[in-house]
């Protein structure tokens, strides 16, 4: 994922304060910053537009490390395994397990089972015995960020912040400085 911003900006603003290089890092600090939120949003509003999962699931899974005045550096990044299938939605009742992890999809899990005690779960069992048992699992969030359509929408919502945001945080830099 990359982010472009148009240099001409960035000249007028060096211009502006050339006076003042410490204001201009810290006005590309903040509109980074507000990049990185703007990102944040869309990328969960991504994911939740294709999958049943609850924003705080997906956001838990990010981490944002923003830049400051010296460091004109931030990212957002996505780590996680796969989410247990409860997370999503899951419906237990007599005639077996139903869920479903993408909106328009979902189906009854034949073979999968409620259990209640311990680590609580949906499960199947792993071979004709009883015993082992295996939990059940959907997709990471890494992985359902990867799709196309939603990491295009986050690039292009980061760049839309930083192209409006920018020119704001310069503005509200030079208002204090005359």
């Amino acid at each position: 994922m990359s982010l472009e911003v148009d240099l001409k900006d960035i000249e007028k603003a060096k211009r502006l304060l050339e006076l003042c290089p410490l204001q201009l890092e810290l006005a590309q600090a903040a509109a980074m910053n507000r990049a990185i939120l703007g990102g944040r949003t869309a990328l969960s509003k991504g994911i939740r537009e294709q999958y049943i999962i609850p924003a705080s699931t997906v956001k838990g899974k990010m981490t944002m490390k923003k830049a400051r005045g010296g460091l004109l550096h931030a990212s957002l990044t996505v780590k996680g395994s796969p989410i247990d299938l409860m997370k999503f939605r899951t419906r237990i009742s007599k005639h077996g397990v139903f869920a479903q992890v993408k909106r328009g999809g979902g189906g009854s899990l034949p073979h999968s089972f409620f259990v209640g005690t311990g680590r609580a779960g949906i499960y199947h069992r792993a071979s004709e015995s009883r015993l082992p048992i295996q939990r059940e699992f959907g997709p990471s969030v890494p992985q359902m960020a990867g799709e196309t359509h939603v990491s295009e929408s986050v690039s292009d919502r980061m760049k839309e912040v930083m192209e409006t945001r920018l020119p704001h945080e310069i503005s509200v830099r030079l208002e204090r400085l005359i």
